[in-house]
């Protein structure tokens, strides 16, 4: 049967190791290159009840994606409370986000109230999926904000903009903790609301927004400043200090020293490729004609001009 997860496996041999009670050989097949056999065997392990707990709580530790991410909904369908130590762990710190969402998804069908601290504070992850995933689990466990900055989270989890925009300035600062959101939608939202605020208390939320990596994120964060009390005339100069995703100068420089066009081509310029075919038909020329390293010396000077060129072209070249 262990052959099956590299060669397919039907439901009916998925029913006989769920009959055998073979449950290493069901959570083997979670990580089954096939969906439907991967959805199968997790459904088979889910209505195996106690005798799977052990080997799926060890196979939260397992190597395989797949596998961990299987025996969390595995757990989830079984209910058994005394899982819920291992899911919180799974949750909190497991390296991928996938799996730590559908930990968090798993911990609400257990109903478990000792999840609950672990739950509010994933309101404050970075990833959308897995806070909208704890305010929706804490939602149907009856759970209420115990203050006004936790209310704040919550809703931004759940994303219900006009709820955080009644409460004022009471959600500047969850939200500006939430512009480390991986998504640059949720940021530029979160910009945005910070803009109609229009609370002094966010201006190094502005600020900081100006630097991000994604430009519509700066746009609008230039267009909320002068409601957050940033001064205009600084704008210029917090811009600049933005973390370039343009174009390496030094790359393109080196490119074109040592294959001359290939640094334009580099720089997006559809014309370095006929450069380089040019450069290299020419550099063939002349070492057929004077030996196979002279023409490299006299053509790493020339190069070398057009790299520095290359360089300041590059530097000048719009990165906003």
């Amino acid at each position: 049967m262990t052959g099956l997860r590299w060669f397919g496996s039907s439901a009916e041999d998925i029913d006989a190791l769920k009959k055998n009670g073979d449950v290493d050989g069901l959570i083997r097949l979670l990580g089954h290159r096939n969906f439907d056999t991967r959805w199968r065997a997790a459904d088979a392990l889910g209505t195996s009840g106690p005798a799977a707990l052990g080997p799926l709580v060890a196979a939260l530790t397992s190597r395989d994606i797949q596998i961990r991410l299987g025996a969390v909904e595995a757990l989830g369908t079984i209910r058994d409370t005394s899982v819920v130590g291992p899911l919180i762990h799974t949750m909190r710190l497991d390296e991928n986000d996938e799996v730590r969402w559908a930990a968090v998804l798993a911990l609400g069908e257990l109903g478990d109230q000792r999840a609950l601290p672990h739950l509010v504070s994933a309101l404050k992850d970075k990833n959308r999926y897995i806070r909208y995933g704890a305010a929706s689990v804490l939602t149907r466990l009856h759970w209420q904000p115990e203050d006004k900055s936790v209310k704040a989270y919550y809703f931004i989890a759940l994303q219900k903009w006009d709820a955080i925009l009644e409460m004022g300035s009471d959600a500047t600062g969850p939200l500006a903790d939430m512009q480390k959101d991986h998504d640059p939608v949720i940021r530029q939202q979160i910009l945005e609301l910070l803009g109609r605020i229009g609370d002094p208390d966010a201006k190094n939320s502005c600020q900081n927004a100006l630097k991000d990596r994604d430009a519509s994120v700066r746009w609008t964060a230039v267009l909320a400043s002068a409601k957050c009390n940033v001064p205009t005339a600084r704008l210029p100069v917090l811009l600049a200090l933005r973390e370039r995703t343009g174009s390496n100068p030094a790359a393109a420089a080196l490119l074109n020293f040592l294959f001359l066009g290939i640094g334009y081509n580099y720089l997006g310029k559809w014309w370095g490729f006929l450069v380089f075919m040019a450069y290299m038909s020419i550099l063939v020329l002349a070492q057929l004609e004077l030996g196979p390293f002279v023409p490299y010396l006299l053509a790493y000077p020339i190069t070398a001009l057009f790299a520095v060129q290359t360089y300041f072209m590059a530097k000048r070249m719009a990165d906003l």
